[in-house]
């Protein structure tokens, strides 16, 4: 591989690892126009959460499963997901790829918030067309979780202002467009 053709395979890679972080932000902004953006119209999403197991299972088109997810994620109070280790094999216009994702989840039960907390990895189909990567197929594989009483606590006069929001509200969004 010429020195060209290295440089723009590390510029595929990184534009898929955008569309990888994208994602993440589209599930904790709750942002269901920006998760579609990540997919190809006929991509297919296809994972079962291990403790909502029938709120958050899919194994269809991924923009019709957009709804519903922002819909579940919105009956929790609070998310946010890490993405790490990507890992990336470029085959042409198509790519597979592999991360880690750790996601934290404050959901209601019976009163009293409590922790979702799963570790697992991410597993992509990827295609390029008219020069712009996106998901084609996206597994998740978790590979544990934890379920327990919330601990966080909030001051009482903590600025509103410096509190994520699960929408555009959300003070991110007045420096990052996306």
């Amino acid at each position: 591989m010429d020195m060209q053709e290295k440089m723009q395979q590390l510029l595929d890679k990184q534009e898929m690892t955008e569309v990888m972080y994208k994602f993440a932000r589209a599930l904790d902004r709750v942002d269901g126009e920006l998760m579609k953006s990540t997919y190809w119209e006929d991509a297919i999403e296809e994972h079962q959460d291990p403790i909502f197991p029938d709120l958050f299972f899919y194994n269809d088109n991924a923009h019709a499963f957009v709804e519903p997810a922002m819909e579940g994620f919105k009956a929790l109070k609070v998310t946010q997901h890490r993405i790490s280790n990507p890992l990336i094999e470029i085959d042409g216009d198509k790519a597979t790829a592999e991360c880690y994702v750790w996601a934290y989840h404050v959901h209601e039960e019976d009163g009293v918030d409590r922790e979702g907390i799963l570790g697992g990895r991410h597993h992509f189909r990827f295609e390029r067309r008219g020069g712009e990567w996106k998901i084609k197929h996206r597994s998740t594989v978790f590979d544990w979780n934890q379920n327990q009483d919330a601990t966080a606590i909030w001051a009482e006069n903590y600025s509103d202002k410096l509190r994520g929001k699960r929408n555009k509200d959300d003070d991110s969004y007045n420096y990052i467009s996306i």
